[in-house]
């Protein structure tokens, strides 16, 4: 699993305050634009705001609440820029792989409904169409092995193994190309 390749024990990287939370985060960084978080248990951000580019991430464990949806394990998340965030939590803990299509510069709202699309997509189950499944500007979830022509990140579902390559593994993958 990613958890493992990365030192689930230690997991390397650096604590980090997220903009308005109550505790750091612990970051590691994993290429061009991934990045590893893990959210300790008891982890809010009650600060209401949003970032000025879209964000994706994908669950691969614990359960993170953004806005009112809950994501869990192996479930993706789209958050395009500008979108409101309010009442972040992980109450028992969270690892996530996360990905910004842009500077991750955080700006405070008070403003109290979210104001933009948020997609919730289960990587295992969802169904994709031939030639993939567009889930931002920057990613698809595909099912067939194809070559992309450019290096991009690609995790592997439901082994949840990470990479940069140009190739594309058997089975079924998110890719994301870096802006």
């Amino acid at each position: 699993m990613l958890i493992d390749l990365l030192d689930d024990a230690g997991l390397p990287g650096h604590a980090f305050l997220l903009p308005g939370s109550n505790m750091p985060v612990r970051l590691a960084r994993l290429g061009c634009s991934a990045t590893l978080v893990r959210f300790p248990p008891g982890w809010e951000r009650a600060e209401r705001g949003h970032y000025l580019a879209g964000e994706e991430f994908v669950l691969l464990a614990g359960e993170l609440r953004v806005s009112g949806i809950t994501y869990v394990r192996g479930q993706h998340g789209w958050l395009p820029a500008g979108t409101l965030r309010h009442s972040c939590a992980a109450p028992h803990g969270a690892l996530a792989f996360t990905a910004f299509a842009g500077q991750a510069t955080w700006v405070r709202s008070d403003r109290d409904e979210p104001d933009g699309p948020a997609q919730r997509t289960p990587l295992e189950s969802v169904v994709i169409p031939r030639g993939g499944l567009p889930l931002t500007p920057h990613s698809a979830l595909l099912d067939t092995p194809i070559p992309l022509g450019r290096t991009a990140e690609v995790i592997t579902v439901p082994t949840w193994t990470w990479e940069r390559s140009a190739l594309i593994p058997e089975g079924r993958v998110l890719v994301r190309w870096t802006p």
